[in-house]
């Protein structure tokens, strides 16, 4: 990977709207006892034939605040991205993507913003003497930054009024090789609900996903079927170019808070080697 799109990789990493807002076609409407805050979603994201690991944690802090963590393995770079989500609209105003640093906070060089009145999409990277800017149209809402494996999905599709009429949803993608055009709208994705099945152990809606961004193929989508979040998705699409396509597996969940977050980002750093000087 070239080190241009390694760094925006770290960062590019968060939701800008979520599927299943208001425009779904089987309605959205927040409902407070639906919410998991304090829950830590545990995902691992690969291409279908399970290469390439990322581990990918999705962490609900409040209603509106959520913290993304990514990262291969402990003790290399990893990213830390946070949203502030709009609940009545269904979708994040503005996003912040960053580096988890070793005291676990974020250094932040990604700033991404939405602009409900215009569906003006702009983003502003911040590299080491070179500054990115793009901007987009993201088309009619829901919109989802494909980039960030489905985090907003997870927490807001729990809102779908009734997700077996099916749900559609904007892509946008950020894809560094397009440099000087990486902030891009494919279009949108189409969820059709198939059946009612058992995954992992779990209750769940399975979905066919198609639409412009796949082309002339279709992708799977598992939803719990009692909590409404991700449990797994398999897309022919990648969202990063050093993968050929998208795969995404909950691993678990834990409700352990602000506690088990801080535990989580303190243990990436636990033992490594000190920075060169």
């Amino acid at each position: 990977m070239r080190p241009l799109t390694a760094a925006l990789c770290l960062a590019l990493l968060a939701p800008l709207a979520a599927p299943g807002a208001a425009e779904a076609a089987s309605g959205w409407a927040h409902d407070p006892a639906r919410d998991r805050v304090g829950r830590i979603y545990h995902y691992l994201r690969t291409n279908s034939d399970g290469s390439e690991p990322d581990h990918v944690r999705v962490f609900r802090r409040t209603a509106t605040d959520l913290a993304v963590n990514k990262a291969i393995r402990p003790c290399l770079n990893a990213a830390y991205v946070t949203a502030a989500l709009d609940l009545e609209a269904g979708e994040a105003r503005t996003v912040t993507g960053g580096r988890l640093t070793r005291e676990g906070t974020q250094d932040a060089f990604a700033f991404l913003k939405l602009d409900p009145a215009t569906a003006r999409m702009t983003a502003t990277i911040n590299l080491p003497g070179q500054t990115l800017e793009g901007a987009v149209d993201a088309g009619p809402g829901p919109r989802v930054l494909y980039d960030f494996d489905l985090a907003d999905l997870t927490v807001l599709a729990p809102h779908l009024s009734d997700p077996r009429q099916g749900f559609s949803f904007g892509v946008i993608l950020l894809w560094p090789p397009a440099i000087p055009d990486f902030l891009q709208n494919r279009g949108r994705l189409d969820a059709a609900f198939e059946r009612e099945e058992p995954h992992g152990g779990r209750p769940a809606l399975r979905f066919r996903v198609t639409g412009a961004p796949f082309g002339d193929k279709a992708g799977t989508l598992w939803l719990d079927a009692a909590e409404g979040h991700v449990l797994e998705a398999d897309f022919p699409l990648p969202n990063h170019d050093n993968y050929d396509d998208f795969k995404l597996v909950l691993e678990r969940v834990e409700d352990t808070g602000e506690p088990g977050w801080t535990a989580l980002l303190a243990s990436h750093w636990a033992g490594c080697p000190a920075p060169a000087p």
